[in-house]
């Protein structure tokens, strides 16, 4: 049997594999593809997908095989294990179920869209299209809650009271900018441009999972592990 050592440090690897994955993700699919694109979702349909893919993939099963801490029985509802649960299976719906071909701004994915021949799941249908937005809104919004509200628990020494900081901080973070796509989805629902940019959902997007990727990677003591390092480096 594993002891509780082995476990913890179990978690530790994902949660640094789920940290780094977050990092990557937003700049991978933009360098294998060599554009910017309106969403990170809309690298589906270009050679950046198996980035894209893999890496949700890779999010689904890694936050569905985490358990993290036990719930508190007298004061929660949900362990980390549910809230894992959940994201999980929202990442891997938001392969599943792709954004729609439409609104690209992009002259080779407009012209797939038109041809109608779309790559595995590609489609360009409002119903399907919504599933992904939820999918995705679910699946940032509980990486905001497990940094506010689950990695905030245990003993508050000087060093936790400073990380507990950093991770409500991500957390809002990400709470934040899925609101300001939210705002924006409702308000050019009722055709009033409320965009920026042309890419103001990619830089949200990437502005929230940043933001979650750093919290795991704390939550993983990525930084310690870098510490030791460097004292291995310059002994």
């Amino acid at each position: 049997m594993e002891n509780k050592k082995d476990i913890l440090n179990s978690y530790y690897r994902i949660r640094k594999l789920i940290g780094l994955l977050g990092l990557m993700l937003p700049v991978l699919v933009v360098l294998t593809y060599g554009k910017f694109l309106p969403s990170i979702s809309h690298y589906y349909y270009t050679r950046s997908a198996v980035f894209f893919i893999a890496i949700l993939s890779a999010f689904g099963l890694l936050l569905i095989s985490y358990k993290g801490y036990e719930r508190d029985k007298a004061n929660e509802r949900l362990s980390d294990n549910v809230i894992t649960h959940i994201a999980g299976i929202a990442a891997l719906l938001v392969v599943l179920f792709p954004t729609s071909c439409t609104g690209s701004n992009n002259e080779a994915i407009s012209a797939m869209c038109l041809s109608k021949v779309y790559p595995l799941f590609g489609h360009r249908k409002a119903t399907i299209n919504f599933v992904h937005l939820t999918s995705a809104g679910i699946f940032l919004f509980t990486m905001g809650w497990m940094s506010i509200f689950r990695f905030t628990k245990g003993e508050l020494t000087k060093e936790k009271k400073r990380k507990n900081k950093l991770y409500r901080i991500t957390g809002y973070i990400v709470w934040s900018s899925i609101g300001i796509l939210l705002v924006e989805f409702l308000l050019n629902g009722i055709r009033v441009n409320f965009r920026a940019t042309n890419y103001d959902v990619y830089i949200l997007e990437t502005v929230a999972v940043f933001a979650f990727g750093l919290s795991w990677l704390v939550k993983g003591e990525a930084i310690r592990d870098i510490i030791g390092l460097k004292k291995k480096v310059f002994r």
